[in-house]
């Protein structure tokens, strides 16, 4: 049985983050794309509006882990309208690890991602550590 195209449009997404090739992250994503952040003090918390919005938050993660941050990519599942992808975040910050299962819901139309919304396993921990 083979993979639907959006689990492996995720896929592809995420070796884009493991490669760091902006390009192909952009891509992927529509302009007008929204990404949710879990959180209510952490300094990522909340909604990146556009590619300006998306790529400023994924520059701050780099940031603020001094390039530590690392995705490993666990499961995906897709249909025709969107993906779901399990996955574990890692990196260190001011002396603090972080070691968290994700998952990411994505909404996709014609093969980009729309809306994206991040679920963390250990919220006070996440947002801990991004405060």
């Amino acid at each position: 049985m083979s993979e639907h195209p959006n689990a492996t449009r995720i896929r592809e997404l995420f070796a884009a983050f493991h490669a760091r090739d902006i390009d192909s992250i952009r891509n992927a994503i529509s302009e007008s794309a929204v990404w949710h952040f879990p959180g209510r003090s952490g300094q990522l918390a909340g909604s990146h509006s556009g590619h300006a919005g998306i790529f400023a938050f994924l520059a701050r993660v780099s940031e603020l882990t001094e390039g530590t941050f690392e995705l490993d990519l666990e499961e995906v599942l897709a249909n025709d309208r969107c993906a779901v992808a399990f996955f574990r975040g890692r990196g260190r910050r001011q002396g603090r690890k972080l070691d968290n299962p994700t998952c990411l819901k994505i909404q996709l139309r014609d093969g980009r991602a729309t809306e994206i919304w991040e679920y963390v396993w250990d919220l006070y921990a996440v947002d801990g550590f991004w405060a």
